[in-house]
């Protein structure tokens, strides 16, 4: 066969190639395209789906203060709340019609949800409403507790209905995963932050002191706020080249986690002790609601520019896919005219180069690539395909290291940041673990509480720093007495938590006992040179047969207090609580 032939068999092969790849190329684009079109609508349904979810939120706001008010001052307060409902009524209307008006059928189960949500909502307004109706000394306690609980689980129905949504965001563009996650975790954020100060709402009317269940409710979402704020930075490192996530971030910490935090551990504070909280359901709600703004800006910001990108890529994927389409033509066209000049020195690497791009599309990077003798086009490909190579190398690294960091910062989110122990939520969930296998193969547990004596007179006197110094000795002569299998945690402020499996009463007290001794005979050494002498009080309590991990917390709670009406510097096992308690 001649080689003008062979070149025309050659040829014909080679064209049916490159229309294959320029349809395969056009294809792909389309499937783009088609992404990006469905992309917009998709996440302006899940800002719809938000808006509802921040209406909800919102709403437990003003049926706090008309609650905590008398009938005959509840005027504006019912007014207030009248309004909430109503923008409340407005979001849910604008996402249905929003749903209805696409005439999906796949989006039938999230009706269904959002009408359940709907009449979820109608009883918990009725209960609100009922308790609104009788008099301020009439309405119990328990009753307004269950009516914050009904709006809680109001948005918990919802929670699937968002849940759906995002996912149809991430699968019209998995780009936005991060986006819809951070937004979804700031709507999520924002819902926990209302809950924490409705956890003071029945105490605050009934001006009682918290229950067990309400510390350890407020215990639980304060752990699950600081850890959702943590993920939602690590998701939004992407974005931090845009000033406006920076400020939003760093509002939220500093006028939520900062000022409305402050706010609810004072409040925490009273509840622990007298129940005296000096403030109204309305005064709580007026101070703290503003507090919480920063947390749904931010939201807004994320949805905003999810919404951008999707426009803009919406746009960039139609002059794409127009472009792509053009230049198919084109090339095929050049292709036909310059068929006759193409000879080995341009089909050879040409075969290669095609070679190479499916290896590096089945991202297999150890396939050499060859060197061209000539400085051409096809010399310049050969080394654009080389950067290409080196990108992609250098992509993988990156989220090999980006999946460090985030092993990482999860690790450091359950480390209290100064004394370097266990926080109070990395305890809750190991040590209900620690419990589950006691109670599986009934084993003995023991729990001491232990607080610093006279701290608040050492940051008076000695400043902050010397406090923080004193609580991290204290951490280390902590770590220094536990076991292997001990939880030992920062409970809060000068206040340790030490969980011991597999020893009974006798044996928690004498590790107490040991530790009390260690820390009172310990001398701190301040940085100004002054040495300080510090005792601490123990409540040590076993497990019972009844108890759960709240309830042996609350014991040693108990015991401690018992411990500090006693005198201080003492350990107070539960067989002795009877006789130093003060009414």
């Amino acid at each position: 066969m001649s080689l003008n032939r062979l070149f025309g068999l050659i040829s014909i092969l080679l064209m049916a190639l490159f229309l294959t790849l320029i349809g395969k190329i056009v294809d792909s684009e389309w499937a783009v395209y088609q992404r990006s079109k469905e992309s917009l609508p998709a996440i302006k349904n899940f800002s719809l789906a938000l808006q509802v979810e921040e209406k909800l939120s919102a709403e437990r706001g003003p049926n706090n203060i008309l609650l905590g008010q008398r009938l005959d001052d509840s005027a504006d307060a019912r007014i207030k709340l009248q309004q909430a409902r109503a923008a409340t009524n407005q979001s849910l209307s604008s996402l249905l019609q929003a749903m209805r008006a696409q005439s999906d059928p796949s989006f039938d189960p999230i009706i269904a949800n959002i009408k359940a949500t709907k009449l979820n909502l109608a009883l918990a307004r009725k209960q609100v409403d009922l308790l609104a109706a009788k008099k301020k000394s009439e309405r119990d306690a328990d009753a307004v507790s269950v009516s914050v609980e009904m709006m809680v689980a109001t948005v918990e129905i919802f929670s699937s209905t968002i849940g759906s949504l995002s996912s149809r965001v991430i699968r019209a563009d998995p780009q936005f995963h991060d986006g819809v996650e951070s937004a979804q975790l700031s709507s999520r954020l924002r819902d926990i932050a209302g809950q924490l100060g409705s956890t003071f709402t029945a105490p605050v009317i009934a001006r009682r002191p918290l229950t067990p269940q309400e510390i350890y409710a407020f215990a639980s979402l304060t752990g699950k706020a600081d850890q959702l704020f943590s993920v939602i930075d690590l998701e939004l490192r992407s974005y931090h080249i845009n000033p406006a996530f920076k400020v939003a971030l760093d509002n939220i910490r500093t006028h939520y986690f900062g000022d409305g935090v402050d706010f609810l551990n004072g409040l925490f504070a009273a509840g622990r002790t007298s129940g005296n909280y000096g403030l109204s359901s309305g005064d709580v709600a007026s101070r703290y609601v503003p507090m919480m703004a920063s947390i749904p800006q931010l939201r807004e910001l994320i949805v905003a520019e999810l919404i951008e990108e999707a426009e803009s890529r919406n746009r960039r994927a139609g002059y794409l896919l127009l472009t792509t389409v053009c230049l198919g033509f084109i090339a095929v066209g050049v292709f036909v005219m310059l068929i006759r000049l193409i000879r080995q020195r341009v089909l050879r690497p040409i075969l290669d180069a095609t070679d190479l791009f499916v290896s590096f599309a089945n991202e297999r990077f150890t396939v050499a690539i060859p060197e061209h003798r000539y400085g051409d086009e096809i010399g310049d490909m050969l080394r654009a395909v080389r950067v290409l190579k080196a990108h992609s190398l250098d992509k993988i690294r990156l989220e090999r290291e980006r999946e460090e960091l985030i092993i990482r910062l999860r690790a450091s989110s359950d480390t209290d940041f100064l004394t370097g122990l266990l926080n109070r939520r990395a305890f809750f969930a190991q040590g209900e673990q620690q419990l589950g296998i006691a109670r599986r193969y009934q084993r003995k547990m023991v729990a001491i509480l232990m607080d610093v004596d006279h701290f608040k007179a050492v940051n008076d006197v000695h400043g902050h720093q010397a406090g923080d110094l004193v609580l991290c000795n204290v951490a280390e002569l902590c770590r220094h007495e536990r076991r292997k299998v001990d939880l030992v945690s920062r409970y809060g402020g000068e206040e340790f938590l030490l969980l011991l499996p597999e020893i009974d009463l006798s044996q928690g007290i004498a590790v107490a006992e040991k530790l009390r001794a260690a820390i009172d005979a310990h001398l701190f050494q301040l940085d100004d040179g002054v040495v300080l002498k510090i005792t601490a009080s123990f409540g040590v309590v076993d497990l019972e047969d009844d108890d759960n991990l709240e309830s042996l917390i609350a014991r040693a709670d108990q015991q401690l207090y018992a411990a500090k009406n006693a005198g201080r510097n003492r350990v107070m096992p539960a067989c002795q609580v009877d006789e130093f308690i003060v009414a």
